[in-house]
C-alpha cells in the first residue's frame, strides 16, 4: 500500500525529470557559446562539436536525454516515441559524426580501435534496449491495443515502428561491415527528432488534457508545436539553398528549443498532477 509521502515522491522525482530535460541542454548551449567566444567560429552543426574539445559533454548531455526520455513515463503512444527518442539519442552520442574524416588521419590500429570501440557500444546498448522491450511487453505496457486507440495512433505507431526496425538493420549492416557506420549519426538524429514529434502529436484530441491545466498544454498548443517543427525542416532546405554555412545548426538549435517549451508545458501541466495511487485513492 503507498503511503502519502511514497505518492509525493513518485510525483517530485516526475517534476525534476521533466525539469532535467528542460535543464539538461543549456550545459551544451553554454559549452558552445563558451567555445565560439574562445575560438571565434561557429561549428556548421551540433554534431560537429563531438570532434572538438566539447566532445565529453556532447556525449554526456545526449545520453543523459536519452536516459531520462525512457524513464520518462506518459500515455502509451506517448511513452512508445519518448522511449524511441531516448534509443536513438544514445546512437546519436555514441557515433560519431564524420567517423570516416577521422579515421583518415589515424593509424591502422587506431583505426581498428575506434571501430572495436564503436561496435561494441552498439552492441550493448542493443542488448539492453531488449531486456528493456521484453520487460515492458511482459507487464503489457505496449500492447497493440493500448498504442492504437484511434486511427491517428495507429499510423503513428505503424510508421515509427517501421522506422525502427529499418533503423536497427542499418545499424546491425553497418555494425558487421565495420567501416566508418556511414548513415547511422545522421538517421539517429533525424528519427530522434521525428519521434519527439510523435510524442507530440499523442497530445492531439485528447480531452484530458484539460482537467489538470495550468496554463499551457491544451491540444492546440501542441499542434502548433508540430507546425512549427516541420517549418522548422522545410527552413534548412532554405537555408541550405541560399548557401548560410551554418544552417544545420540553426535549425538543430531551434528544433531543441520547441523541445524545450514542449518539456515546459508538460512541467506547467502536469506540476500538480495526483499520482496514480492518489488517483485510486490509496
Amino acid at each position: 500500500m503507498s503511503t502519502s509521502d511514497e505518492n509525493f515522491y513518485g510525483r517530485d522525482t516526475l517534476r525534476y525529470v521533466r525539469l532535467a530535460l528542460l535543464v539538461v541542454p543549456l550545459l551544451l548551449m553554454v559549452a558552445v557559446v563558451v567555445y565560439g567566444l574562445l575560438n571565434g567560429k561557429v561549428e556548421d552543426s551540433i554534431s560537429s562539436y563531438y570532434l572538438g574539445p566539447s566532445r565529453d559533454l556532447f556525449v554526456a548531455m545526449l545520453v543523459s536525454t536519452g536516459v531520462l526520455l525512457v524513464v520518462y513515463k506518459g500515455s502509451p503512444l506517448e511513452d512508445y516515441a519518448l522511449n524511441l527518442a531516448g534509443f536513438y539519442a544514445i546512437f546519436v552520442a555514441l557515433v560519431p559524426t564524420r567517423l570516416g574524416q577521422t579515421l583518415s588521419v589515424l593509424t591502422a590500429s587506431a583505426q581498428i580501435q575506434l571501430i572495436r570501440s564503436v561496435q561494441i557500444s552498439v552492441v550493448a546498448v542493443l542488448v539492453v534496449a531488449a531486456v528493456f522491450v521484453w520487460l515492458e511487453w511482459k507487464t503489457n505496457k505496449w500492447t497493440p491495443r493500448a498504442l492504437r486507440t484511434s486511427r491517428l495512433s495507429s499510423i503513428l505507431t505503424i510508421s515509427s515502428t517501421a522506422a525502427l526496425v529499418a533503423f536497427i538493420g542499418l545499424l546491425l549492416w553497418r555494425s558487421i561491415e565495420g567501416v566508418d557506420f556511414a548513415g547511422v549519426h545522421y538517421a539517429a538524429a533525424l528519427l530522434l527528432i521525428l519521434s519527439m514529434g510523435v510524442a507530440i502529436a499523442s497530445h492531439l484530441g485528447r480531452e484530458d488534457l484539460c482537467e489538470t491545466d495550468t496554463s499551457g498544454g491544451r491540444s492546440r498548443h501542441y499542434a502548433v508545436l508540430l507546425i512549427l517543427m516541420a517549418l522548422g525542416i522545410i527552413g534548412w532546405f532554405i537555408l541550405h539553398a541560399a548557401g548560410v554555412a551554418q544552417a544545420l545548426f540553426i535549425v538543430e538549435w531551434y528544433e531543441i528549443g520547441l523541445f524545450s517549451y514542449f518539456w515546459y508545458l508538460e512541467s506547467r501541466r502536469l506540476w500538480e498532477s495526483p499520482t496514480r495511487a492518489e488517483k485510486l485513492g490509496r
